[in-house]
């Protein structure tokens, strides 16, 4: 049995071992078990994310290099407010360079109640000011004040073809081309874990040593024409004033390719400033009505029922007709537009005289509905186009299946009632007809200019074939003669002209409007060697009955801007063609 001075000596031993042994384990865990999370908390104390200022977007410009769309640098404006011992002495000093009221920044440099123990708290004052106002804060040296470049687009011509470039919002929704292409155009930023000083900066080592420097935006030029994008966008304003036209869309393409030489709607807005429209609840201006809104085309539509006729071989150039003013089918009558009958009519003579009649015949007796409704889907219609252009719609095509379709849409559609298209869309078919039946993907997209020196030109796609070469150019003839028959307002001298005119009259509930309508003209040439296509829609024009027509308003606009356009591109006159 142990004595008191010896036991005492061993129960203080084990206590001993005891403590050791509870450091050894608190060591292991702490170094072997729990060492990654105390490494991860170190890191935290020293290193943050940090990036780099952002890249500028690239550059979008037209076929000449001229810049529509370009960058100008811009300050974002921040303060740490827990360094700041005077809120309304500093807001008097900011004032003039932040062209915020004094007011507001004093309650912006204010410390907030829950942030009062807090030992950094950075509140936003401003975004977007100019390099101007930037220098001129950054000259007054107060150390709680931040700056960060970035970039705001800029619009050096205003207006000029604002649907097609459009823009992005800080969000990154958008319209036309700039929200289409967005993923190209904006630039790459980089953002890299670095340390960090007392102060909460990046050592200047970390911000270069390594690090992989952001690549600026993709730089876009385009198949757009400057000058001729203007001078359209003129003709367009002077057929609305003349015509007092609620809104139009003229659009300039070389059929042969695809490419978009102008593009121009009305009414218009600047990219620049959208969000002032958006404050104003007047989004519905961003819309291009080239590509986004649907109508119902009219007569320009019986291009694609006789194209179609002649190219499944029901109908040639000796078919023929007896036009009695008026069809039944479908339970429903169809009339031509003045109500008249016109008697014996060949293929030239339904174009020349824009007979409803023939059209529906064609299509109701030659075609039949699996014919007709597979060519009008091979020339595009209810899909869309495939330019690259934010929110185009597809159109509005009801086929047989369909639970909307009625056997009368078969008469109706054939002359353009009863089926909407896009501008664009409608553009693009008659196209095919001035490029020996094939069918281009429109684009504006002509040559892509990467960051890295590379340069990728963007070839013209052939979509399909919707009808043959020997069709195409027996639709120019019979287009030609047409025009020179009963058009005399869309002829250009020196040059021959195929074209169509439609009037269609505007849909509204229970029938369509007694009044308003849908001028157009789509005409292509010269002819024999169509190099230029332009399309002219002018809508709800008010103007004497007697002017209510494509080839009274949107015709003569048609005219000026082809002889204008065959001069500017220097595309000489030609002898007119006869035949096939």
């Amino acid at each position: 049995m142990m004595r008191g001075p010896e036991a005492r000596v061993r129960f203080i031993t084990f206590l001993l071992i005891v403590v050791l042994m509870l450091l050894v384990m608190q060591l292991v865990r702490i170094q072997l078990l729990e060492h990654p999370a105390y490494a991860q908390e170190a890191r935290a104390l020293v290193e943050r994310y940090y990036a780099l200022p952002s890249p500028p977007w690239g550059l979008v410009t037209d076929r000449n290099g001229d810049l529509l769309v370009g960058n100008q640098p811009v300050f974002d404006v921040g303060a740490e407010v827990e360094m700041i011992g005077d809120p309304v002495a500093a807001a008097e000093r900011l004032a003039p360079h932040l062209h915020r009221p004094v007011g507001e920044i004093v309650a912006a440099l204010t410390l907030r109640p829950e942030e009062q123990n807090r030992t950094f708290v950075w509140h936003p004052l401003a975004q977007g000011i100019s390099q101007a106002d930037a220098e001129a804060l950054s000259a007054l040296h107060l150390p709680w004040l931040t700056l960060t470049p970035s970039w705001r687009r800029v619009y050096p011509e205003g207006h000029l073809a604002a649907h097609l470039l459009g823009f992005v919002n800080a969000e990154g929704d958008g319209y036309g081309l700039l929200a289409y292409e967005q993923r190209l155009l904006r630039g790459e930023r980089v953002v890299q874990m670095g340390e960090v000083t007392g102060s909460s900066a990046p050592m200047p080592e970390e911000a270069v040593s390594g690090f992989t420097m952001p690549y600026p935006g993709t730089t876009l030029r385009l198949t757009i024409d400057r000058t001729i994008q203007a001078f359209v966008e003129g003709e367009l304003d002077k057929a609305l004033h003349d015509y007092s036209a609620e809104s139009g869309t003229i659009i300039v393409m070389d059929p042969r390719t695809g490419a978009i030489l102008a593009m121009a709607s009305r009414p218009v807005y600047e990219p620049e400033h959208y969000a002032s429209y958006a404050k104003e609840d007047e989004t519905s201006l961003f819309l291009d009505p080239a590509i986004s809104l649907a109508y119902e085309p009219g007569s320009v539509f019986k291009l694609v029922t006789v194209a179609a006729a002649l190219d499944a071989g029901v109908a040639d150039l000796d078919w023929s007709y007896e036009d009695r003013g008026y069809l039944d089918y479908g339970g429903i009558r169809v009339y031509n537009w003045d109500r008249r009958a016109y008697g014996q009519q060949d293929l030239e003579g339904l174009l020349a005289h824009s007979l409803n009649v023939g059209a529906a015949t064609l299509a109701t007796q030659a075609l039949g509905a699996e014919r007709f409704y597979d060519y009008v889907r091979a020339f595009g219609f209810g899909q869309t186009t495939g330019i690259e252009l934010m929110e185009e719609a597809p159109g509005i095509l009801r086929v047989p299946g369909d639970w909307q379709w009625k056997d009368s849409d078969l008469a109706t559609n054939a002359f353009g009632q009863g089926i909407a298209v896009t501008p664009l869309q409608m553009a693009t078919a008659v196209a095919a007809i001035a490029n020996d039946g094939r069918l281009m993907t429109p684009y504006v997209v002509a040559e892509r200019r990467y960051p890295d020196g590379r340069v990728v030109p963007i070839l013209p796609r052939e979509a399909g074939r919707p009808i043959s070469a020997r069709t195409a150019r027996t639709m120019w003839t019979l287009m030609a003669r047409a025009v020179e028959r009963e058009v005399p307002q869309a002829q250009v001298p020196g040059y021959r002209i195929a074209g169509k005119t439609g009037t269609a009259q505007i849909p509204v509930e229970g029938g369509y409007d007694p009044e308003a309508i849908v001028a157009s003209f789509v005409g292509f040439g010269p002819i024999p060697d169509p190099q230029l296509l332009v399309f002219v829609k002018l809508d709800r024009p008010h103007v004497p009955p007697e002017m209510r027509w494509g080839s009274t308003t949107a015709a003569p606009v048609f005219r000026r801007v082809a002889s204008r356009l065959f001069t500017l591109l220097h595309i000489p006159p030609s002898e007119a063609a006869e035949g096939p």
